[in-house]
């Protein structure tokens, strides 16, 4: 599901065929082990081509054929349908999971563990959402995931810079920054980053790449959270070495 969708078995790539059957699978795997009604599946995977119950069984028999040799079944049942699998066993719901837990462990403190979990469920991730999908219910469904792990990467650099770990925050919001050119909560996270792994002009051209973004992009400049960080920088204001700094450099939503 983080990713193109795809089912494995015993490190071999099931052959799922077309992607209406994909579909039926993402939408089965979102609530795997509950029920989902026939017409909540048919209006999620058609979207306003919705097909005869023939076509539906065809897609439906295709994907049963598909997984139960690997000890999965689809099960029909009440008007509706089932896929039977743990949850352990569906990327998102292992990346959730890793959330979920990381964030109790922020809120004991743990900023080490809640780092490491982070750390865990985004690696699950292997591209863009439901690659490969169209369609109303798709779009919306990865978008959602997709802020998902975003708000995941800006709570992993924030830990990583809260526990001092710069670099370790800043190799990853380097890599994610093309994914957010515009974001100015990521942006600020990987100033302070810059700030304290000893790179201050690197910091301001972070800065005045982002602004060049924005006023072409957006017809406007950073917001004054993110003016007020540069100048922080600008005159090195010793509370940006500061771990504590961190929680409080992130932008407001």
């Amino acid at each position: 599901m983080l990713g193109p969708v795809e089912a494995w078995a015993d490190g071999e790539r099931i052959r799922l065929g077309p992607a209406k059957v994909r579909c039926v699978l993402a939408v089965l795997l979102r609530t795997p082990g509950m029920l989902v009604m026939t017409d909540a599946l048919v209006d999620r995977v058609w979207d306003l081509h919705l097909p005869g119950p023939s076509v539906r069984y065809k897609y439906v028999s295709h994907l049963r054929a598909a997984l139960r040799p690997h000890g999965v079944d689809l099960i029909s049942t009440d008007g509706g349908y089932l896929l039977d699998v743990d949850e352990e066993q569906v990327d998102l719901h292992r990346f959730r999971r890793c959330t979920t837990a990381a964030r109790a462990a922020l809120a004991q403190e743990s900023l080490g563990d809640a780092a490491r979990l982070l750390g865990e469920g985004l690696e699950l991730w292997h591209g863009l959402a439901v690659t490969g999908l169209t369609g109303s219910w798709a779009e919306l469904f990865r978008s959602q995931l997709e802020s998902e792990r975003r708000d995941a990467r800006m709570l992993f650099a924030r830990c990583a810079l809260d526990v001092g770990h710069p670099a370790q925050a800043l190799e990853q919001l380097t890599q994610w920054e093309g994914d957010y050119p515009a974001d100015e909560q990521i942006i600020a996270l990987r100033m302070i980053a810059l700030y304290r792994c000893g790179r201050q002009m690197e910091a301001v051209a972070c800065y005045r790449g982002a602004e060049r973004r924005l006023r072409t992009k957006h017809g406007a400049d950073p917001g004054p959270n993110l003016q007020a960080l540069l100048h922080r920088v600008l005159m090195r204001d010793p509370t940006l070495s500061d771990e504590r700094f961190a929680a409080a450099a992130i932008l407001p939503n």
